[in-house]
């Protein structure tokens, strides 16, 4: 029954519109559903992974996961949603390494295409475009190709901002100070384009360089209806948000769920601006009940991690999940000192004990340095868990941590060691069918 399963979502920082109503989009499928959302949001990917990390240990039954950027920091948390059999539905796109169920994003070929073919009906097929890519994003570089068709459209300025509207702003600035002359500008996202808008009227008040955006956020119709913006592509964040919640409970029904599905984008221009504005609006009070209600979250949330910190430093926390009724993953990130290890072991056996577990996978993929109190302890775990029935492995063995290990001479008696992951837990299944 859907009224039993929790959903975590982690989306891109939700002071921008696109995303606040993306992740609106999301939670009102899953109220449509019954089902529960744990949605959280970040400005950076370290952030992010953090938050993942944590809904694994909440035991979330399915990720919807939307990056800050293009990365590859979530691979092994993502490995370890694939072991627990957690789908993963990756929003607008980032993920380069990692377990993904399915992608849901706007086809944004499609739009950048009639945005090219926009721009050559209003202008002819003779003009000079300035592009204002994003940082790791893809649009201005689509455009390029889908702008080869007019071969006399000249690209003369192209810069990199970082999807705020200050940097649109400013680099459109040093355009018109250089002298570049310039009949179009295209930013990746609307903020950008909105901020080139502002630096025209500034220091080009004849708004002769029309400019185009991208997203379809209110604030960019507002200034296509006053002519200070051509047009925009409307990515719909809503549907995006939608589909995804739909894609997680299709998956965890045993569904088969497309690895690609594609949003329509909408042109938005001066001659339906005015429909698109009434969509929006009706969008307004529901994100507001969205952001009320996270700010009383967040409280409550900032409340519960005071209350976890009094009993135990953040950082000493075990993350123990739970792969199968017999088998334990132990992943471990970071520094790991004296402390932290007894803190593990007795963790680890609390969870042996808890679970009745025969196996316990120690994974210290991403751990750079190892001590001799650290690796005795690790022995003193697999011994211990020995006592409980328990076979301890230790994946993720790095040449260096090897080295260490024998420089220090340390003996790693019934402790089992895998170069990685996938191999610990092979061992283990053939283990038990021994």
């Amino acid at each position: 029954m859907t009224s039993a399963i929790t959903l975590g979502c982690v989306l891109n920082d939700a002071r921008f519109t696109f995303w606040s109503i993306l992740r609106h989009g999301a939670r009102a499928r899953a109220a449509e559903h019954g089902v529960k959302i744990i949605d959280q949001d970040a400005q950076t990917v370290e952030t992010q992974v953090e938050m993942v990390a944590d809904l694994l240990r909440q035991r979330v039954h399915a990720l919807i996961l939307g990056p800050v950027h293009e990365t590859r920091a979530f691979a092994q948390h993502l490995e370890l949603a694939r072991l627990a059999r957690v789908p993963v539905i990756e929003v607008d796109g980032g993920i380069l390494e990692g377990y993904v169920s399915a992608t849901v994003r706007s086809d944004e070929r499609q739009g950048l295409m009639r945005i090219a073919e926009l721009l050559t009906a209003r202008l002819g097929d003779q003009f000079r475009i300035a592009l204002i890519a994003g940082p790791r994003n893809h649009r201005a570089e689509i455009l390029t190709e889908a702008l080869r068709r007019w071969p006399r459209v000249q690209i003369v300025a192209q810069a990199v901002g970082d999807w705020t509207r200050e940097s649109g702003r400013r680099l459109t600035e040093e355009w018109l100070r250089s002298g570049q002359p310039i009949d179009a500008i295209f930013a990746a996202n609307d903020p950008m384009a909105l901020g080139a808008a502002d630096a025209l009227e500034t220091l080009h008040p004849a708004q002769t360089v029309v400019v185009t955006g991208f997203d379809g956020l209110p604030e960019a119709l507002r200034a296509i209806y006053s002519n200070r913006m051509l047009a925009t592509v409307n990515q719909d964040p809503l549907c995006i948000g939608r589909q995804a919640v739909d894609a997680a409970l299709q998956a965890l029904r045993g569904a088969p769920v497309e690895r690609q599905i594609l949003t329509p984008g909408e042109l938005i221009t001066r001659d339906n601006v005015t429909e698109s504005a009434l969509r929006a609006l009706d969008l307004l009070p529901g994100i507001m009940r969205d952001l009320i209600e996270s700010n009383a979250e967040r409280q409550k949330l900032q409340e519960e991690i005071i209350a976890a910190q009094r009993s135990t430093i953040r950082e000493l926390s075990t993350p123990i999940i739970p792969i199968d009724e017999r088998t334990l993953i132990v992943p471990l990130i970071g520094a790991i000192d004296s402390a932290r290890a007894t803190q593990m072991t007795q963790a680890v056996l609390e969870a042996i004990g808890e679970r009745h577990a025969d196996d316990v996978i120690i994974d210290i993929t991403g751990i750079a340095a190892i001590d001799t109190g650290v690796a005795n302890h690790l022995v003193q775990t697999a011994q211990a868990a020995s006592l409980l029935g328990a076979h301890v492995t230790l994946a993720g063995m790095s040449p260096e941590v090897a080295q260490t290990i024998v420089q220090l001479g340390v003996r790693l008696g019934q402790l089992t060691a895998c170069s990685n992951l996938q191999a610990a837990l092979e061992l283990a299944r053939r283990r038990r069918r021994r």
